[in-house]
């Protein structure tokens, strides 16, 4: 048996793309291999499961676990002051984007329609069951931390911030258990990814919590603070990065999927999550990161080059063919 693997020029939808390095012209050789009944199997185009909705869910998923986790731990140790930015803010923040996470889960799903099964029907071993399950529970959690805070109870409140901080560090790292279960896709199998998913949730939340602090305001101190944990987050997010892709893989297909990432189709992406994502947010913050705009504007940047560099851990790998 011959294999080849598709180099990836171009944008992967033309035939030259396709050819491996072991091309056979037309000829002896080829007329007998089609005789003897040998066949292409590798060398056709390959069904893409996943698609823009699943790098946007990431990015969603991270600022819905990532609010509540920044501002009720941080209120539940005194590192944050208990206004509303950090309370009931905070849990809308948490609803709203969870629940985009879901709609975008159903979106990519092959018969979304029949999606209440995973609920009806659960199959408990899947994790995409298991999923569902933690991001119900983590909305219900932080929609009762913000309506205790909302009705004046913070006996209440704080009764609900360790669940809540729990839940919300299940529903941001169990992606990668959900990774875990493609086969074939052996880039998604790294035992660093739910370290790097915590780590992008606090990057996305204390982000998120800048960018909204600027229309509903806070004191100088908790500015502070959220400056430092996005920075934190910033530099926690390179590092795990630079640990996914700077060391060498041992599977061919990741290392391939990776190059893809670092060096080919999807560079753009990868660098650009790197500069927006990294160098320019702790620039940003370093020379005024006491600034609410500022912040702000470094939150936005955080953002984006999230989505960037989500697209690329997402797509890549779906364009290498399983052997």
């Amino acid at each position: 048996m011959l294999w080849a693997q598709w180099p990836g020029q171009g944008n992967g939808t033309g035939p030259s793309d396709w050819r491996g390095p072991i091309q056979i012209a037309p000829g002896k050789m080829a007329g007998a291999l089609l005789r003897s009944g040998a066949r292409e199997t590798y060398n056709v185009p390959h069904r893409v499961p996943w698609h823009w909705q699943v790098p946007a869910y990431l990015v969603t998923k991270a600022i819905g676990a990532g609010a509540l986790l920044v501002a009720a731990a941080g209120v539940a140790l005194g590192l944050l002051p208990s206004i509303p930015l950090f309370t009931t803010v905070a849990s809308l923040l948490a609803i709203l984007f969870i629940g985009l996470t879901v709609g975008l889960l159903v979106w990519d799903l092959d018969r979304p329609e029949r999606f209440w099964t995973i609920l009806v029907r659960p199959q408990w071993r899947s994790w995409l069951t298991r999923g569902a399950v933690v991001l119900i529970a983590f909305t219900i959690v932080a929609g009762l931390f913000g309506l205790a805070h909302a009705l004046d109870r913070p006996d209440l409140a704080r009764s609900l911030v360790w669940p809540g901080v729990v839940l919300a560090i299940l529903s941001a790292v169990y992606t990668a258990f959900l990774f875990a279960q493609a086969e074939g896709r052996d880039l998604w199998q790294s035992t660093l990814l739910p370290g790097h998913l915590f780590v992008q949730a606090v990057m996305a939340g204390a982000a998120a919590l800048s960018i909204v602090g600027l229309f509903v305001g806070g004191p100088a101190e908790a500015v502070r603070v959220l400056s430092w944990t996005l920075a934190a987050g910033l530099i926690g997010n390179v590092l795990m990065t630079a640990a996914e892709f700077a060391l060498p893989h041992s599977e061919a297909v990741a290392g391939a999927a990776a190059r893809l990432i670092t060096r080919g189709r999807f560079a753009p992406h990868f660098r650009g999550s790197l500069i927006g994502g990294g160098a320019l947010p702790l620039v940003l913050i370093a020379v005024a990161g006491g600034s609410l705009p500022v912040l702000a504007l470094a939150g936005a940047l955080s953002l984006a080059s999230l989505f960037f560099y989500e697209w690329a851990f997402v797509m890549a790998p779906q364009q290498i063919p399983n052997n």
